[in-house]
This record gives structure tokens, sequence and C-alpha cells, in this order.
């Protein structure tokens, strides 16, 4: 459930950014927003008691936590102005994003 929430709010602020930004936008190098999203993939696969992890479900944690995590931090750098929120948003969302790794939806219950 949390990894779910945490990909829907990606997407939300993904569509808001590319709404509001211009159509001119500059080209931007995702790797390091990339990278920040994997070492979050791993602190919350630390964090939850590294759970086994089957090819399927480590697929998807790592294209929410890199992908599509790299996206939604420059989006939300973008938008806020402040670089802190784009590094936040990246870690906090890959870290999110290995819950999908859980067997149980709600993890902390």
């Amino acid at each position: 459930m949390i990894a779910i929430a945490a990909v829907l709010a990606d997407i939300v602020l993904i569509l808001t950014h590319r709404v509001r930004a211009s159509p001119e936008s500059a080209k931007y190098t995702p790797w390091p927003y990339m990278a920040v999203g994997l070492a979050g993939c791993a602190a919350g696969w630390l964090a939850i008691g590294r759970p086994d992890t089957a090819w399927d479900d480590l697929f998807l944690t790592l294209i929410c936590g890199v992908v599509v995590t790299s996206e939604a931090a420059h989006a939300a750098r973008t938008l806020s102005g402040r670089t802190w929120a784009g590094w936040a948003t990246a870690f906090v969302s890959g870290a999110a994003a290995a819950t999908w790794l859980l067997p149980d939806p709600l993890p902390f219950t």
C-alpha cells in the first residue's frame, strides 16, 4: 500500500510538472537522482527487514524506485525551486518503492 501511494504521488507530481513546464524545457541528466533513488531502495529494503526478493518484485521495485522516482525528483526540484526537494523526493520515493518486496500489503500494522 505504501508503494502504491508513493507511485501515485510521483505520477501526480510528474503530470503537474508536465502541465506547468514550458515547451522549451532544458535537458537534464537524471543519473544523480537515479543513484539517490537506488540508495533509497536499498535503505528501504534494510528498513523493512531485508525480505527475500523475487525477480518480478525486484523489477517492479527498481522501475518505481529508480526510473519513476528520478522523473518525480526532477519535477519536485523544478516546481519548488529548491534543490533539496529533488533529493528528498528521490530518496523517500526510492525507500517507499522497496515495500513492493513485502509479502503483506500493510507492513507496519
